[in-house]
């Protein structure tokens, strides 16, 4: 049977406020007396089921507006700032083609990262434009923000365009087994013909206007 940290549960209650907030059709339960009776009653735990230094996966007892209750699992990330970077050099974008575990495949798609402690996410940014295309950046713009799967992810990603210097291959670094530079054009035909699934990669075309 699966068990959940309920002491760690409850701390990241009192550390991150706004991950609990209600208003809306769920109600967050965080009152252990009525955790403790759904528990008994259902045989289910509610806490954090597992924890690493990138995320952790949360198990919320939720009320819906019928007086229900029930546990909605999500994941959430264990830091802020994370980025998705649509980057240009010249007249094209560059995207890095990269093998998925979660997929057990590869994609193509532009570069992204989680957040940092202590950057921010112009800062995550230039990271990992420099840790996975060996480049500089200028000419930054901000395009927006985007939430990858709201189903089940409680986060946010911020999501750039901006200039880079000649890429260089990283090959094995995280996965990545080469680069491609597409125009505009050739983006557009690479979406439309299926070569690109990746969502963070998409949803920045959406914002740049591919």
């Amino acid at each position: 049977m699966q068990t959940c940290d309920r002491e760690r549960y409850m701390r990241l209650v009192r550390e991150r406020p706004e991950l609990f907030r209600n208003g809306g059709e769920l109600t967050v339960i965080t009152d252990e007396t009525e955790i403790d009776a759904y528990e008994r009653a259902t045989g289910r735990h509610i806490g954090v089921a597992y924890e690493s230094s990138f995320s952790l996966l949360a198990v919320d007892l939720v009320r819906d507006r019928d007086g229900r209750l029930l546990d909605y699992e999500r994941l959430i990330p264990a830091r802020t700032g994370a980025v998705v970077c649509a980057p240009r050099w010249g007249d094209r974008f560059v995207l890095l083609r990269q093998y998925r575990h979660a997929l057990r495949d590869q994609q193509l798609s532009f570069p992204r990262g989680f957040g940092e402690p202590g950057l921010s996410s112009r800062e995550n940014l230039e990271k990992e434009i420099l840790e996975e295309l060996g480049a500089a950046v200028s000419d930054v713009a901000f395009l927006g923000q985007i939430a990858p799967d709201s189903g089940v992810m409680s986060s946010l990603v911020d999501v750039y365009t901006c200039r880079v210097t000649e890429p260089v291959l990283k090959a094995g670094y995280e996965g990545i087994m080469g680069i491609c530079a597409l125009s505009a054009e050739e983006l557009r035909g690479y979406i439309t013909g299926g070569k690109i699934t990746d969502g963070f990669t998409l949803a920045a075309c959406a914002l740049l206007g591919v």
